[in-house]
């Protein structure tokens, strides 16, 4: 009796796939090879049961698309893919980090006083921007004799005077800020030498 069920089931199942793929695809010269593949299953998940009936010790692997799998052997394969998930996921976050610190500097670097920017970008879980925090060197003074300018700001962070330092850390926090849209974002900035 059990034997006659999974027969049946199967049959209907494939009767069902068989009547939705008759349905979804246009009349053409596709429809006899849906129909003989078809038969080939409706074959197959007959005789598939009567066999195991008849040749017990022996092991016939068609029922593919009524596999089941161990538990164990499942759990596995689970934990195996959320680590390459995780992998992945950390190399595109860590890609991300590098590329936005990269942005950052660039723009960081225009603003008047500022000679170069070393930007460390942290990220949240989902993504997201959680603080950065900027080294910044500032531009030498220049002299009079090499530009025939006189220079606004000192040699190294320790020359720049407070008010100095305030200026330029403002005008980036705005800058990254307005740019980016890092409302809540934490943005540490600290001069090289200083």
């Amino acid at each position: 009796m059990a034997v006659l069920s999974e027969i049946v089931r199967n049959v209907l199942v494939i009767v069902l796939i068989a009547s939705f793929l008759e349905l979804m695809l246009p009349e053409g010269t596709l429809r006899p090879f849906v129909r003989f593949a078809m038969g080939l299953f409706i074959l197959i998940a007959v005789l598939n049961p009567v066999a195991g009936v008849l040749f017990e010790n022996r092991t016939i692997n068609t029922e593919w698309w009524d596999l089941k799998i161990d538990a164990n052997q499942q759990e596995q394969v689970m934990e195996r893919g959320e680590e390459i998930n995780r992998q992945i996921w950390r190399s595109h976050q860590q890609a991300l980090a590098d590329k936005m610190a990269g942005q950052i500097s660039a723009v960081a670097v225009l603003v008047p006083g500022v000679e170069d920017v070393e930007t460390q970008v942290v990220l949240n879980e989902s993504g997201e921007v959680e603080s950065m925090h900027l080294l910044v060197k500032p531009q030498p003074l220049a002299t009079a004799d090499e530009s025939g300018q006189v220079g606004v700001f000192g040699s190294n962070a320790a020359d720049l005077s407070a008010e100095e330092q305030e200026a330029i850390r403002s005008k980036l926090s705005t800058i990254i800020k307005n740019l980016y849209g890092f409302e809540d974002t934490i943005v540490q900035i600290e001069f090289q030498g200083g």
